[in-house]
């Protein structure tokens, strides 16, 4: 094993471990310590929430798995860098299959799916807005980091790509952009 394929793996399983575990063990730990406070219940019949969040779950992690393997097969790489370490080579070609053809940003959109079903399953209020917030956060930090670069290694392919692909709610049709005062049609 290289040294570089050991770094992906590794990479990989941090992240992996941050996803499915850590930030919703935080998610948990939240509710627990705050929702007293509010004493507002999501949904009050346990067999609803559980049949909603896991349903929910489920979607999110096959979604967001759906995007890291398309990311892979396709474009020849990965989400590139956590925490200013490179997990994967960044990506060579532009993926706009696959689940990309829906949203540009699957991964992501996966993984708030998933927390969000884990605020439902802890029926925390609590947890859903830190979840919402973190989603806002997440939104603008792709808009301002990822969008640059991807528009710098793709060019015009990625340009068109994002006029016609919801930034993050899959099949949400997107609106042709009005022109702007300078704009050049």
């Amino acid at each position: 094993m290289t040294r570089k394929t050991a770094q992906e793996l590794l990479g990989y399983l941090i992240g992996g471990a941050l996803f499915v575990v850590f930030i919703p063990w935080g998610l948990y730990r939240a509710a627990r310590s705050l929702d007293h406070l509010i004493g507002i219940r999501l949904i009050p019949v346990a067999g609803w929430r559980f049949m909603v969040a896991g349903s929910s779950a489920f979607f999110g992690l096959l979604f967001a798995v759906w995007s890291l393997v398309a990311q892979n097969r396709i474009g020849k790489g990965g989400p590139v860098q956590f925490a200013n370490i490179d997990v994967s080579p960044r990506t060579q070609q532009l993926v706009v299959s696959g689940p990309y053809q829906y949203t540009r940003n699957p991964m992501l959109f996966g993984a708030c799916v998933y927390y969000y079903a884990v605020a439902l399953y802890l029926n925390s209020v609590i947890a859903v807005a830190l979840v919402t917030l973190f989603t806002t956060f997440m939104l603008i930090f792709v808009k301002r980091s990822e969008e640059p670069r991807l528009l710098k290694d793709f060019g015009s392919d990625y340009e068109q790509y994002r006029q016609r692909v919801s930034m993050f709610v899959p099949w949400l049709p997107k609106r042709p952009r009005s022109p702007r005062i300078g704009d050049k049609r």
